[in-house]
């Protein structure tokens, strides 16, 4: 049993070891990615509602790609709502891609966080690819003349000043 034992934590600590070899996301530099005109966004919501890209002409829009999967997904989705709530009083839209997942999974996540906009659902990774997001938690900003502006994987350091920038 002692052998069992030790084999676990050898095993715990080269899993753990492994971590630690891998980049972290808040060492990512934010605006990686090209920038250009923004794919329009054709796609039904989780929730099977059509999701009309053109009524995002004339305003910022933040892309939101994740995954009800994504553990970090699920640790900025609180944050991120906030700042939705916040930003979509001053016209801002806000949309979320969900990657890689179920509908009732993602009707679950949604709920589970009271996410305050629609998602669509992107299982295939079409629109994923279209925006060059290799992983979620992603953030892309389209501005007002629907360009591609900026992107933030795995955090939320400096959403805001692009967004202050962006509608002021």
């Amino acid at each position: 049993m002692n052998r069992r034992l030790a084999t676990a934590a050898f095993i715990s600590a080269l899993m753990l070891a492994g971590c630690g070899l891998q980049q972290d996301l808040s060492d990512v530099p934010i605006g990686n990615g090209p920038t250009g005109p923004a794919t329009p966004i054709t796609a039904p919501t989780v929730t099977g509602k059509p999701y009309d890209w053109s009524t995002t002409h004339g305003h910022v829009v933040v892309l939101d790609f994740w995954g009800s999967w994504c553990g970090p997904c699920n640790g900025e989705q609180p944050a991120l709502d906030t700042l939705a709530r916040q930003w979509m009083l001053k016209g801002v839209i806000f949309l979320g891609v969900d990657i890689q997942d179920t509908d009732p999974n993602a009707i679950a996540y949604e709920r589970s966080y009271n996410v305050p906009y629609p998602s669509v659902n992107d299982a295939s990774e079409v629109i994923t690819s279209e925006y060059n997001v290799l992983d979620p938690p992603t953030i892309v900003i389209v501005d007002a003349k629907g360009n591609i502006v900026d992107r933030f994987l795995g955090t939320l350091v400096g959403v805001a000043n692009d967004l202050t920038r962006l509608t002021s």
